[in-house]
């Protein structure tokens, strides 16, 4: 079932604003090539978290709004586990309203 989500991810502060900005859109290519259909991206720059993660204080934050098939969410979810540039990401399904 195709669904509308909101992905934020977390990049790693060690990387520069031009390679966290590649690294995001590697993830929206693996995606496009999955069949996701991608409304747009929200860059937030880099942030302070509010707690350290791996004692780092701060990230880049993007958000990128797609819509895809909802059983692909849990092959992506296993990939960005495992990828060091992203601290963390959480795939939310939207409301349709």
């Amino acid at each position: 079932m195709i669904k509308d989500y909101e992905l934020m991810m977390m990049y790693t502060p060690k990387l520069s604003n031009e390679e966290a900005d590649a690294a995001n859109e590697a993830i929206l290519t693996q995606l496009r090539e999955a069949g996701a259909e991608i409304i747009k991206t929200d860059p937030w720059g880099k942030r302070i978290l509010a707690y350290p993660i791996n004692k780092l204080q701060e990230a880049y934050y993007y958000v990128n709004y797609l819509k895809m098939d909802s059983l692909a969410v849990k092959d992506f979810k296993q990939q960005f586990n495992i990828n060091e540039k992203i601290m963390r990401h959480m795939f939310v399904a939207r409301d349709e309203k």
